[in-house]
């Protein structure tokens, strides 16, 4: 009963009502058993994938080793749980930067998957999924890239094309591709992706954002201005909709459109968009930080663009106070 009710918190990211359920499941189990036996070994599992979660990486090490032991004892060592355990000590191993110990304890996990449940489950998906972030996180695209391509091959072939696992895949399989400057091929599965998000969860919703503007970038890349223009605007319009006026991410956005119209010498399209983007940015994430810095880098340039040169001036004075403050 507590374990359930923490996954869903887990779930959701409320790691705050989570932890408290697990700790107070472990502690029940702990004093009925002079041993760990499975479900205390899940627990144990469940706290320490939270504890990675939320930083406390000694707490999390001591519960995932034990749950690891458990489970190696009582299963056999290539079980589908013992599978689990490491996926989360790999986890743990590469948020702690052990990148060589994440890599391998990764792999062995999808070994083990490949064996128990077979190269075309979603729980063998799921683990290859582990692996290819892992390679992505460190640059290693070339690496990445054909397990995200098999992990979307899997879940197509399992779930059907317009399951949200698949518009996960898809996601990652474009932001690999966009990363590469790859844009002819990331540009079809951004708008795959996109089409999933909308029957899920609705046209307008700022869930679609972050796609839209990777593949307005990737339209700008290629030189496709007016599909450029068209997608960032409707990232702005559902940003708008759905999020607080001050949000970092209609910040973002802002800034995209109003660089595109620099880019284009639309000069007096692309003023109010900066400055809306640079206003939106001091307030939300400061002055010292680095996309604050960039727009008032870009900002500046333009205002050079429109004479308006004091203006310009000033704002290049911020910005270096901004750079020594990093």
């Amino acid at each position: 009963m507590l374990n359930g009710q923490a996954e869903l918190y887990k779930t959701l990211n409320d790691y705050v009502q989570a932890e408290p359920l697990l700790v107070k499941a472990l502690e029940i189990r702990q004093k009925k058993l002079s041993q760990p036996d499975l479900a205390t070994a899940q627990t144990q599992n469940d706290l320490g994938e939270l504890y990675t979660a939320t930083g406390a990486y000694d707490k999390a090490a001591r519960l995932l080793q034990t749950a690891l032991e458990t489970r190696k004892r009582l299963l056999a060592a290539d079980h589908e749980k013992v599978a689990q355990t490491l996926q989360a000590l790999a986890n743990l191993n590469k948020q702690t930067g052990k990148a060589a110990e994440a890599e391998n304890l990764f792999r062995q996990a999808v070994s083990i998957y490949g064996k128990t449940v077979g190269g075309e489950h979603p729980d063998y998906a799921n683990a290859l999924e582990g692996l290819a972030l892992f390679y992505s996180a460190r640059h290693q695209y070339d690496l990445a890239e054909p397990l995200l391509a098999r992990i979307l091959e899997i879940r197509e072939k399992v779930f059907g094309p317009d399951h949200h696992d698949v518009g996960v895949s898809l996601d990652a399989l474009g932001l690999i591709k966009f990363y590469q400057h790859h844009c002819a091929e990331a540009v079809p599965l951004y708008l795959r992706a996109l089409i999933i998000w909308g029957k899920i969860y609705g046209e307008e919703n700022p869930w679609l954002s972050a796609d839209l503007s990777n593949l307005a970038i990737c339209y700008e890349y290629m030189e496709d201005f007016a599909a450029a223009e068209f997608t960032l605007r409707r990232a702005i319009r559902n940003d708008e909709k759905g999020l607080p006026p001050d949000s970092p991410d209609l910040g973002s956005d802002l800034h995209n459109l109003g660089s595109l119209y620099f880019t284009m010498r639309h000069y007096q399209e692309a003023a109010p968009l900066l400055r809306r983007a640079l206003d939106i940015r001091t307030k939300a994430l400061g002055l010292n930080d680095r996309d604050t810095i960039q727009t008032l880098e870009t900002y500046a340039n333009l205002l050079h663009f429109l004479h308006r040169d004091a203006e310009a001036k000033e704002l290049e004075s911020k910005v270096k106070f901004g750079q020594k403050s990093q």
